[in-house]
């Protein structure tokens, strides 16, 4: 019968090999504490960007409150004689490109004695008197006026003989806006 409890052999240890996972447990430690890092890093520029935000805001109220009534009425003014000049501006009518486009077209057997222009819709009316030496210079001019693109509906009339015996003849055009435009003219 054994009266002891305390082993007579004394009992070898094994050492036992601690396996922390290998490498895929080392990658993974490593990308959860970049996450934490970056997750760190977000929150904290993202507080920085309200600050920020409020900051800026704050300065934007002290502005808007230190900018005084006077000087904004004034801008507002100036504004709305701005716009009125570019109104007056668009509207404008200039003649030295109507007047160098007949120059252009005008045949020398050709001479006009009258000359009327008028508005209508978007476009200029353009009428006139003229005589030339014969029927075939009034088919020529027809012909160079309607080659134009600055002109349009055009109507040769009222062809007759004159006194001293050249051909009579009216002529109305529809004049395209742009040629006249000011604005135009000055690019």
């Amino acid at each position: 019968m054994q009266t002891s409890f305390i082993p007579k052999k004394t009992q070898v240890r094994k050492k036992v090999k601690k396996n922390y996972g290998g490498l895929f447990m080392g990658i993974g430690v490593v990308v959860f504490i970049l996450a934490i890092l970056l997750a760190g890093a977000v929150f904290l520029y993202n507080r920085y960007l309200v600050s920020e935000i409020e900051r800026m805001s704050e300065d934007l109220a002290r502005q808007k409150g230190s900018l005084e009534r006077e000087v904004i009425q004034e801008l507002s003014r100036l504004d709305e004689r701005i716009e009125a000049s570019k109104d007056i501006l668009d509207k404008h009518v200039t003649l030295s490109p109507l007047f160098e486009l007949l120059e252009r077209n005008t045949l020398q057997e050709v001479k006009f004695e009258s000359l009327s222009f008028y508005p209508e819709e978007d476009d200029w009316i353009l009428e006139m008197n003229g005589t030339a030496n014969s029927y075939a210079t009034i088919a020529l001019q027809s012909d160079v006026f309607g080659d134009d693109k600055n002109m349009s509906e055009l109507i040769f009339s009222n062809l007759g003989v004159g006194s001293d015996g050249g051909v009579v003849f009216d002529v109305s055009a529809k004049i395209d806006s742009r040629l006249l435009s000011y604005r135009n003219s000055l690019e």
